[in-house]
């Protein structure tokens, strides 16, 4: 084969030799995502987490318990395409009472905050799950008011490490027709019902829920 032949080869070659590797590189690591879910108005006294992908031998496992109307932990996700992330609560029976699941695509370090809709499987409410790098806990989870009362709600930024997050956040009610809020959290009750009160910051969210009564 000639000189001229090897060189017009030559590009060729690279070529193929980036099309051969390209997708077989996976991520490398793990991500710590936070998980914060409110079970304030539920009967659930645990959250179970199962963690699945082709790459993944053994289906991962976390049980997240729930401590004053609130269901938060950490879980370790190995890096990759394609992870389904399936959620189920449990009321302390051990009765499965909310399910849901989500498939994503996990980086190593920081990840987008995911929100996921656990259904009720009996009368309970549905829960509303958020799984990040960045948690929003809402306190406190849940506030009872009478019509025309007012009452504070707070929050806290925490990364995956722990760590507080400062920040400016965002608020808003479901239903301001059952209670409004400020920027700075001051709930107003307005009428009879129920609400939740959601506190925002860069795509994560905490949320408290709010029920007004005459």
């Amino acid at each position: 084969m000639s000189r001229r032949t090897l060189y017009r080869l030559a590009p060729l070659a690279c070529l193929l030799a980036v099309l051969a590797c390209d997708g077989a590189v996976a991520p490398s690591g793990n991500a710590t995502l936070m998980l914060f879910v409110n079970t304030a108005g539920t009967s659930v006294t645990t959250v179970v987490v199962d963690v699945s992908a082709t790459d993944i031998p053994t289906s991962l496992v976390f049980n997240i318990p729930v401590v004053g109307g609130v269901a938060s932990g950490t879980i370790e996700v190995p890096a990759g395409s394609h992870r389904t992330i399936a959620m189920r609560a449990y009321d302390a029976d051990g009765v499965e009472t909310h399910s849901g699941s989500t498939t994503v695509n996990i980086q190593p370090g920081t990840n987008p905050t995911i929100t996921l809709v656990m259904q009720p499987l009996t009368g309970d409410l549905p829960l509303t799950v958020s799984l990040g790098s960045i948690i929003i806990a809402v306190t406190p989870s849940s506030l009872s008011l009478t019509a025309g009362q007012t009452g504070q709600l707070s929050a806290a930024i925490t990364d995956w490490n722990g760590h507080a997050v400062t920040g400016t956040l965002g608020w808003a009610t479901s239903d301001p027709g059952v209670a409004t809020v400020d920027a700075t959290g001051l709930v107003t009750a307005v009428h009879a019902g129920s609400t939740h009160v959601v506190a925002t910051f860069q795509g994560a969210a905490g949320q408290a829920t709010i029920t007004v009564t005459p």
